[in-house]
């Protein structure tokens, strides 16, 4: 089984000049203005016809996270018009024995981690804490308006109900885009949680901003937005109020989809008579591809199921990819035995874009399916199997002839593989649509946060402690937008200072060991060239460089996952060389945290909802927060997952006197650390903490610390400015031991989340 992308043939695919959205006076020139094209009219049901303000209100919808229940998935997510309308994201599903690595696997469309109902994550049983891969490849949604059914068995069908009213028939007729549009918003595998319902999505489509998410949003998307700011304006726009309904979803998206006709590849223009738009070897190629060899010219030809001009017939076919018993397509759908493991014929317009092709997905390009055609046949070695049982006939080739052989006795081009060639370059080259190519109007779309990714994610950022050494700490912050970190480590511990360093560390006025490092993601490690700092202040990573002259030395962080991480440094002097382990201080972000680390694309805002409280966990603002003024200060802020609530650590090691009646005395090599866990009051963005001394000086795990424990040091109020800058009023135990400190971000890692947050 081949499960390797091969490169494909693309000679054709050049660029062409960007169509600018003005106005279009006829509503049909929009979605089908080549006249040249043979392409049929799209058809459109009468309950659903195509308006400008529908279209773009289902544009809109169809590319914004966060129609998802995590912010993670558009609709555009797994249908990237570039690489055909497809998803561009090879992924693994286990497939039907649920064993990785077998050959029943499949290669799919990465969907969400496994929610239950309340947004908590699940260990799937297949994918555990990953996010979870749909059991068939994606199909194209470009041309899909032509098919009576859709998806790969045809679940979608052409009578539409209301998704909220099943009982209620919105379309009788023609309706397959609207079904099939709103399956996936509630399916718990693509896009939503365990048990999500449509008053969910319709509640948080009313609150969110359309579009937040996105990046290079397309000039007819951003008009409509300049005037409507909000989706009940653009329902209003596209249905005359602003009630949003899931069939109104689903028929705002549907209508887009209908705008999306590819009909102006090489082929359209030879057929239209310009004579030099396919190449000598695609016009063979088209030749062959219909005709076909052998059986007294009555053999069996591509266009036998892909019939111009779609390249479909939008029929059910089991042409032997599989053992039907591992996926009965069709027949699920039917309950028809003759249906038992058929699956729809795909259209090849476009195919020389997509990375995966058929229902399985592992095969990876033209050459490919050819190869698994002539699988069948003595003539030729192929590196596929067809599973014979089940398979079903070719349709005739001959409206005359009773001949109906099996796809085994396909056999393309099997004697010459320079024919093979010329026809792979035909389908590849030939139909492809080069405004689909360049994502050019009516494919153009917007960027996806998830596609802006870090080699390692910023859920990593925060705090890592060692339980077993008193005073050890790193906190760890990933630079936005770079291939590097920033990590402090908190050497403050009990033991002498130790000779040979700059202000030798240990001491009471010790230094921080701060540095950049550059990220190895194969290795899941990050190696860090060690500095001390200057003055002992929480110094900014800006001012920090990668293999600075005051180098002491250096540390690697391996991360086991994401909870645990091995430390190892090495310095000039050879006795100071160890390792230890470290472990989260909290758990935020896992979920994100693990795609990035196993290379899988990431939202970077990691927008996480708590349906229970209603309340969107800002963790934006976890990280390291530094006062330049002031020797010593840090803080380290911890946002823990699925609550509003804020773990704090204060490193308040400066050089000034011990403060008289602390429990343990601050600035003295054995202090403690103090820490403490708040509620966020997000209409007057504070935190209010009630505080704590730790234990033996150590980095400790938050979850012990309880608000409002009896030995409370006393207490501080986080007042955020902005994303970039808070201010600390504390009042300790006692009365003297009061003030503000200001304080910045070490990074400004996730400031768009921030603000997208602050701003709600």
């Amino acid at each position: 089984m081949n499960y390797h992308k091969k490169p494909v043939l693309s000679k054709l695919i050049g660029k062409s000049s960007t169509n600018k959205f003005i106005i279009f006076v006829s509503i049909s020139l929009f979605y089908h203005f080549n006249a040249m094209a043979e392409m049929p009219a799209v058809p459109v049901p009468s309950e659903n016809p195509i308006t400008e303000n529908k279209r773009i209100l289902g544009k809109i919808l169809f590319w914004d996270e966060q129609l998802s229940s995590d912010n993670t998935m558009a609709c555009g997510t797994c249908h990237i018009p570039s690489n055909g309308g497809t998803d561009p994201r090879p992924a693994v599903n286990p497939g039907f024995d649920h064993i990785f690595g077998t050959d029943d696997d499949v290669i799919g469309s990465m969907g969400v981690v496994h929610y239950d109902e309340n947004m908590q994550t699940v260990d799937d049983d297949r994918f555990g804490f990953d996010v979870q891969v749909t059991d068939r490849n994606t199909p194209s949604f470009i041309n899909a308006m032509y098919a009576s059914d859709l998806f790969w068995d045809g679940r979608a069908l052409s009578q539409f109900s209301d998704p909220q009213n099943p009982d209620i028939t919105l379309i009788a007729n023609g309706g397959a885009l609207e079904s099939q549009a709103v399956g996936p918003i509630l399916s718990n595998i693509e896009m939503a949680k365990n048990g999500r319902t449509w008053d969910e999505v319709i509640n948080k489509l009313v609150s969110v901003t359309p579009l937040a998410l996105a990046s290079n949003i397309p000039e007819d998307m951003s008009a409509a937005l300049l005037e409507n700011h909000t989706y009940p304006e653009l329902f209003n726009q596209a249905f005359g109020d602003s009630t949003i309904t899931a069939a109104r979803i689903g028929m705002a998206i549907a209508t887009y989809e209908r705008t999306l006709v590819s009909d102006q590849t090489p082929w359209d223009l030879y057929r239209a008579g310009v004579a030099t738009a396919m190449t000598e070897d695609q016009i063979q190629g088209w030749e062959m591809f219909q005709t076909g060899p052998g059986m007294g010219g009555n053999g069996p030809n591509c266009a036998s199921c892909h019939v111009p001009p779609l390249f479909t017939d939008n029929k059910y076919y089991n042409i032997g990819l599989r053992p039907a018993e591992e996926d009965a397509g069709r027949m699920n759908v039917t309950n028809d035995p003759n249906d038992f493991g058929r699956f729809k014929t795909p259209g090849l317009r476009n195919i020389g874009l997509k990375s995966a092709m058929m229902h399985v997905g592992w095969i990876t390009d033209t050459m490919d399916a050819i190869d698994f055609y002539n699988a069948g046949t003595a003539d030729v070695t192929s590196n596929h199997v067809q599973f014979t049982a089940n398979q079903s006939s070719l349709p005739s080739p001959n409206p005359n002839s009773p001949m109906r052989p099996p796809y085994s006795r396909v056999a393309i081009q099997v004697t010459s593989e320079e024919n093979q060639a010329k026809i792979a370059d035909f389908m590849s080259n030939a139909l492809t649509d080069p405004r689909v190519a360049n994502e050019t109007f009516p494919f153009d779309r917007p960027t996806l946060k998830s596609e802006i990714t870090h080699p390692i994610n910023s859920g990593l950022n925060g705090g890592w402690y060692n339980t077993d050494t008193s005073g050890q700490g790193f906190m760890l912050e990933i630079l936005p937008d770079s291939n590097q970190a920033f990590f402090a480590w908190f050497t403050y511990d009990a033991q002498d200072p130790v000779e040979g360093l700059p202000n030798t560390i240990g001491a009471t006025d010790q230094r921080w060991l701060t540095g950049l490092g550059e990220i190895n993601m194969q290795e899941k490690s990050i190696t860090f060239d060690v500095n001390v700092t200057s003055g002992g202040l929480f110094d900014n990573p800006k001012d920090v460089t990668v293999s600075a002259p005051s180098s002491i030395g250096s540390l690697t962080i391996t991360f086991d996952n994401c909870h645990t991480a091995t430390v190892d440094y090495n310095f000039l002097n050879p006795v100071l060389s160890n390792s230890f382990k470290i472990s989260r201080i909290s758990s935020e972000n896992v979920s994100t945290c693990e795609k990035m680390l196993t290379g899988k694309p990431l939202n970077e805002l990691n927008l996480v909802e708590n349906p229970s409280s209603g309340f969107s966990v800002n963790y934006g603002l976890s990280g390291g927060w530094y006062n330049e003024p002031t020797s010593g200060q840090g803080i380290l802020l911890d946002v823990l997952p699925q609550t509003n609530r804020v773990f704090l650590t204060w490193f308040t090691y400066d050089t000034q006197a011990p403060p008289e009646q602390a429990t343990a005395i601050i600035g003295n090599p054995s202090h403690r650390w103090l820490t403490g866990l708040g509620d966020i009051d997000v209409v007057n963005k504070t935190v209010v903490i009630d505080l704590n001394l730790t234990t033996g000086g150590k980095f400790d795990d938050p979850t012990p610390v309880q608000t409002s424990e009896a030995n409370s040091y006393g207490s501080v109020i986080l007042s955020f400015e902005d994303c970039s800058t808070m201010q600390m009023q504390y009042s300790l135990f006692n009365s003297s031991l009061t003030g503000i400190i200001p304080y910045t971000r070490i990074s400004g890692e996730n400031v768009a989340l921030c603000e997208y947050l602050s701003n709600q």
